[in-house]
């Protein structure tokens, strides 16, 4: 083997094997063999892209340098990476509540996905069920319709009997008795029944309404059915009250679990989409902000994800203060999107660097382990827009990214 092969050869072993050592000096080469060398160092060039893709993917960085164009050996690399990314995307759609999510390729994983995603759509509706049925034997509990059969002394229901002209109070049953000397309870339910009795109309009929009353730091909810009737000869109106507090309590927590996002307790996804479509339908004046925390991933991965937890949180109490009439919802991860009603654009975007530069400035305290940031997209919807809710979403978060490029913070290497 002659020299120059040789050199050659001595590059490509280091190529493979050693490739911090690599190193091809084309001046050495005769004139002859440089082209041939140029070829050799494009192909190691390839052969380091091809490295370093596959110890990416190996270790599930889907978001690595992409081998160059002209590096056709890596097109199978290329292909699985593509394709790992679109199942991480519908994997997160569905964990924000999109369930019609299906994987018609890599076989039994394809399966086990599908039925999976099914499965959880099942239990979904199933919870939008349950949610209705509360409602409906809540309705029905306060619309009973026979008053008079209710009125007696073994009922547990409270009931009272107010003269209608006086407000005196003519018959109470055994159990609201019992609550009558209550400093706290009693006088809210005085107030109350005065306020029905001067909106009662002269020729009102039985209604059936819903009432809260706190009980101490106790609130008690009741369906309240009320009903004018003639009392030993006065007029006077009815009030019987039944205790509906536990099916309260249960329907609200069914409706957090449906609607509101778990760790955060903002509105999720499902909620948001669902208050966007109706607005956009109504072709209502909106501003919709999308926000994206910064630096998620690097916290998570630097000092885990209960500490990722703690941040997104931060992140949520800043825009529970953006403005009372603002709806919160978390998307998923590290996105949240605000709904704002007969907002400006250009007042929602103040507002949002007002809150961003709140949340940038407890960086400079002591005891800060990273960046705190958020990037913003903000965009308005007016009644002539023809924008589909997607599609305004999409505008949103696309204006988020530019946000981003445009103030990215750097990392301290203190940190």
């Amino acid at each position: 083997m002659n020299a120059v092969a040789e050199y050659l050869f001595e590059y490509l072993r280091d190529v493979l094997f050693d490739p911090d050592r690599a190193s091809l000096d084309l001046a050495r080469l005769p004139e002859d063999f440089v082209e041939l060398g140029q070829g050799i160092e494009f192909l190691a060039e390839c052969i380091g892209e091809i490295r370093a893709f596959s110890k990416a993917l190996a270790r599930g960085d889907l978001n690595s340098a992409i081998p160059s164009p002209d590096n056709e050996m890596a097109a199978p690399l290329k292909a699985l990476h593509a394709t790992l990314r679109h199942l991480t995307w519908q994997t997160q759609q569905v964990a924000q509540g999109d369930y019609n999510q299906r994987v018609d390729y890599l076989g039994d994983f394809a399966d086990a996905f599908n039925t999976m995603t099914q499965q959880l759509e099942h239990r979904y509706n199933a919870l939008l069920e349950e949610i209705d049925r509360s409602n409906m034997q809540s309705q029905a509990l306060a619309q009973s319709n026979d008053i008079f059969e209710l009125v007696t002394r073994e009922t547990a229901q409270w009931i009272a009997v107010v003269e209608r002209a006086t407000g005196e109070w003519l018959f109470t049953n055994y159990p609201i008795s019992n609550i009558l000397a209550n400093e706290v309870f009693m006088p809210q339910l005085e107030r109350w029944i005065k306020d029905r009795l001067s909106s009662l109309e002269p020729d009102s009929e039985s209604r059936a309404v819903e009432v809260d009353l706190s009980f101490g730091e106790i609130s008690q909810y009741f369906a309240a059915i009320v009903r004018p009737v003639l009392w030993r000869g006065r007029a006077s109106v009815v009030f019987v009250l039944t205790d509906i507090s536990a099916e309260r309590e249960h329907m609200n927590e069914l409706e957090t679990a449906a609607y509101r996002d778990p760790l955060t307790k903002q509105y999720n996804r499902h909620y948001g989409m669902r208050l966007l479509e109706q607005w956009t339908s109504q072709h209502r004046s909106f501003v919709l902000c999308f926000v994206d925390i910064d630096n998620l991933k690097y916290v998570n991965d630097k000092f885990g994800h209960l500490e990722g937890d703690k941040y997104i949180m931060e992140v949520s109490a800043t825009l529970r203060g953006f403005a009372p009439d603002a709806t919160i919802c978390r998307l998923g991860g590290d996105e949240f999107m605000l709904l704002l009603d007969n907002w400006t654009q250009e007042r929602a975007e103040r507002r949002c660097g007002e809150l961003r530069a709140s949340l940038v400035a407890r960086n400079s305290e002591p005891d800060s382990q990273y960046l705190r940031s958020m990037s913003y997209g903000v965009i308005g919807a007016q009644p002539d827009n023809t924008l589909t809710p997607s599609e305004l979403l999409a505008a949103a978060d696309e204006k988020m990214y530019a946000f981003k490029r445009a103030h990215k913070m750097e990392r301290p290497s203190s940190v």
